[in-house]
């Protein structure tokens, strides 16, 4: 695959004032992991030479990472022809299976230090739902991210002058062209297309449309082209959670599997609300 999700919990790492490093070596790994097992047997060395930072440095960042919980490490010696019995660690990362954002491999090549580059995925992580727009101050980012205002904002000061993030009049816009975004996204016919071959495959009729219910797994199942085999995509989550089917099911069955009721009732409550505008105002214009 040629790109990598990232969940936004990234912000929620406890590992100090050296967390934009932690991130991105964490994001490198599990760039470099199976995208099935989620296990990555990447060495140190390849993680100081992806990442620009020495090999002692590296070993500190797993440490921090294995101690906050970030992922597992698993420790085992093996023979080497040259240096003998060495340590190779294995690393495993949870899957992502929502909240998350797409960034294309393409991040890892750009040189960015790594700093700046753990910065960036954390800017990404705070933006607003399909966007590369942030709307808080200096202030508010640095408490979103759990990092000093000084350190923040030399960190944006420095992606400013690299063309990276650009100010706007209420925060900040991310410029580099890594984060992918969901233009082309999968519509409502593709997405129940989906849901009805899932159905098929177990045996069960085709639920009847519901746009509203559509909409709502829209907002999390968009991106196209991704394999069943990932845990983002729809066909993944409906196999984990829906070992078996009752005889009839419907959009919003699927709702409620995915955990995604919330959503669902709030757009109901919206439209609920703007159909009740709309009665009175018919009333008002045929009563006038």
């Amino acid at each position: 695959m040629n790109y990598t999700a990232i969940p936004k919990s990234i912000v929620t790492f406890q590992t100090g004032n050296s967390k934009p490093v932690d991130v991105y070596v964490w994001a490198t790994i599990k760039c470099c992991s199976d995208h099935q097992t989620n296990i990555s047997h990447i060495t140190e060395e390849k993680l100081a030479l992806l990442t620009g930072l020495d090999e002692r440095t590296i070993r500190r960042v797993i440490k921090r990472l294995k101690e906050a919980g970030c992922l597992t490490v698993q420790t085992a010696i093996k023979e080497d022809a040259v240096r003998g019995f060495i340590k190779r660690n294995s690393y495993q990362i949870k899957p992502v299976e929502k909240d998350f954002f797409l960034l294309n491999n393409g991040f890892f090549t750009r040189n960015y230090s790594a700093k700046m580059a753990g910065f960036l995925l954390l800017l990404k992580a705070i933006c607003l739902n399909n966007t590369n727009t942030i709307q808080w101050s200096k202030s508010q980012i640095a408490q979103a991210l759990g990092l000093s205002r000084n350190t923040v904002s030399a960190l944006l000061e420095e992606c400013r002058q690299a063309g990276l993030i650009k100010p706007q009049a209420k925060g900040y816009e991310l410029t580099t062209d890594c984060f992918i975004q969901p233009a082309i996204k999968q519509t409502e016919a593709a997405i129940y297309k989906e849901l009805c071959d899932f159905c098929k495959a177990k045996g069960v009729a085709a639920p009847r449309q519901n746009k509203v219910a559509l909409s709502v797994l829209l907002t999390k199942y968009n991106a196209v082209g991704v394999p069943s085999t990932e845990p983002i995509s729809l066909t993944y989550q409906l196999n984990k959670r829906c070992k078996q089917l009752p005889e009839k099911v419907s959009i919003p069955y699927f709702i409620k599997v995915l955990d995604m009721q919330e959503q669902y009732r709030k757009v109901m409550k919206e439209n609920k609300q703007s159909q009740e505008v709309l009665v009175g105002f018919e009333f008002f214009r045929n009563n006038n």
